[in-house]
């Protein structure tokens, strides 16, 4: 068992932090660093001038339409078990749900019941699609 509580017998050497013989007296100042944010601020500045001049951008989507005191939800897996009892009870409490679902696992009865108990028009919108697709999900 190792003594770690045991004194040296011979005091430990200086240890010497010498960077390749040469020693740093002032802060190295970095070159460049206003050219770097004004690049970064135009760069910025850019890609949101092309977001917006994109068709898509000013297109209203069925996700931004808003109405006065309704959330809208977003239920990936909707028609599943934990999805379609999550959308019931989000649709009990007045919100409005998108479900999106591959249907790869889930039953797409379940949403024919939800569409049956809340036949409400833009209440309940059902999506088939695979998120992992770009192009179906995209509007």
């Amino acid at each position: 068992m190792l003594n770690f509580n045991k004194p040296r017998s011979q005091p430990r050497p200086p240890r010497s932090y010498a960077l390749g013989g040469v020693d740093h007296t002032e802060p190295i100042k970095k070159k460049g660093f206003v050219r770097k944010i004004v690049f970064a601020f135009a760069l910025t500045a850019l890609c949101i001038f092309m977001l917006k001049q994109s068709p898509t951008f000013k297109s209203p989507s069925p996700f931004s339409r808003s109405e006065a005191g309704v959330t809208h939800v977003l239920v990936t897996g909707g028609a599943g078990y934990i999805g379609s009892h999550a959308t019931l009870r989000l649709l009990k409490d007045s919100y409005r749900v998108t479900i999106v679902d591959n249907l790869s696992r889930g039953n797409m009865g379940a949403v024919k019941v939800l569409q049956e108990l809340f036949p409400e028009p833009g209440r309940l919108q059902f999506i088939y699609a695979d998120l992992g697709d770009a192009k179906a999900v995209s509007y």
